[in-house]
């Protein structure tokens, strides 16, 4: 008898930890890393906002950033919906180049970072590994004189011009083009793996306007300048 309750006790406990060990936590934290790529059109209507001379270009580029979260996420294994909040750190950068037929080139470079709160509803069309999040993010700005400038305008051929030199120009636009608060919207697409890693894809389209333009004398007006974020991620999921 003694060996036949001590079996059923046996096998009871190896069923208990068997269904305890399949059973998956809806609530999970997060830490997510990853990089991408921003860019900032619109700036060239700051700089030269009327036809006052022609053969030039301006032309945008895109520039590598960095982001990094800390999130929460809730998604129960029989559900297609889940949701995704946190706090996430991310850079938007750009770059303006300018050229013209006297051969004078200069490059604006904005690199804003932000600190804010993000917060995504995600949809998961097979309940589980790809989904689909749709969200925004909100952020302050933490350094918004984060520009710089550098040109080959102090060579001999352009002293009939009297340009001020490459450090003064970066200097007054740090003061007179500075950087506010990010709002943005998107989404993108994910696929967890497992429990506990997940990659992401994401978009970010930012509604404020990226730069400010401070009361000058040099003819730079405010204009809007709306971001785009492209961002690949990778995280880790802990189960609370």
């Amino acid at each position: 008898m003694n060996h036949l309750l001590k079996a059923v006790l046996f096998s009871a406990l190896i069923l208990s930890g068997g269904d305890l060990s399949a059973q998956e936590s809806s609530f999970q934290l997060g830490i997510r890393l990853g990089g991408g790529m921003s860019v900032n059109p619109g700036m060239d209507n700051i700089l030269v906002s009327e036809d006052y001379y022609s053969n030039y270009t301006f032309k945008d580029k895109w520039q590598a950033v960095p982001t990094v979260g800390f999130f929460a996420q809730y998604h129960a294994s029989e559900s297609i919906i889940g949701v995704e909040g946190g706090i996430s750190y991310w850079q938007k950068a750009s770059q303006l180049v300018y050229d013209d037929k006297e051969g004078l080139h200069y490059e604006v470079t904005p690199r804003y970072n932000y600190l804010g709160l993000t917060a995504l509803l995600k949809v998961y069309p097979w309940k589980k590994g790809f989904n689909i999040a749709v969200g925004g993010r909100a952020g302050a700005n933490l350094n918004d004189k984060g520009i710089s400038y550098d040109s080959n305008q102090e060579e001999e051929r352009f002293s009939k011009y009297q340009f001020a030199t490459v450090a003064e120009t970066e200097r007054l636009m740090k003061e007179k083009l500075t950087g506010k608060p990010d709002v943005a919207i998107g989404g993108g697409f994910g696929y967890e793996i497992g429990k506990h890693w997940g990659i992401d894809l994401r978009y970010f389209y930012g509604v404020t306007s990226t730069i400010k333009t401070e009361t000058n004398d040099f003819n730079w007006v405010e204009k809007p300048t709306h971001s785009h974020s492209i961002e690949l991620s990778v995280s880790y999921l802990f189960d609370i």
